[in-house]
């Protein structure tokens, strides 16, 4: 885990946040979120009994998941993030992120469960949660990539800050 390009910190956004360490540079890699691979089912039951909650896993598959180690559930999302995830997992810069800057990226850029399959495992709707993250553009909901405005999905597929599998959804969907 090569964490040399950041550290956590207070947050104003919400608890604890990741903060930059040095000047990183659009298109920089800043890391690859990383933990354990789990299925949905296995989320679906710790979230349950209450060992993980929302935003301690990211969606990398249609049933496959990363519980995240405690360091990257620690990075905040924003509406307008400095960063993206692109590939698997790799954590990188949209934009000029400054040293002491706080890192961000747009958890709506990593969901896209299937509503049938959530009311058939839990009986529940979708997961989506209120925001609160300041931007001048807040949408006030974090939840699934498709749910986001047409001109937000196409804006993220052109700066490749969307997972390979949501990429690959939006072209079977073109």
């Amino acid at each position: 885990m090569n964490t040399s390009l950041f550290r956590i910190g207070a947050s104003l956004i919400a608890g604890k946040g990741v903060f930059a360490l040095k000047d990183i540079p659009v298109g920089a890699t800043i890391c690859f979120l990383s933990g354990k691979e789990v299925s949905l089912q296995v989320v679906g039951e710790l979230e349950v009994e209450g060992s993980v909650k929302a935003g301690d896993t990211l969606q990398i598959g249609d049933e496959t998941y990363i519980q995240l180690d405690e360091i990257y559930r620690c990075i905040n999302h924003s509406c307008d993030p400095n960063a993206g995830i692109r590939g698997k997992n790799e954590l990188f810069a949209l934009k000029p992120i400054s040293k002491g800057q706080e890192i961000t990226y747009d958890y709506s850029t990593t969901m896209w469960e299937d509503k049938e399959q959530i009311r058939t495992l839990y009986n529940e709707e979708l997961w989506e949660i209120p925001c609160g993250c300041g931007a001048k553009n807040c949408r006030k909901t974090i939840g699934e990539f498709y749910e986001l405005p047409k001109k937000i999905q196409e804006k993220y597929v052109l700066l490749k800050a969307v997972p390979d599998y949501i990429a690959k959804k939006m072209m079977v969907a073109a």
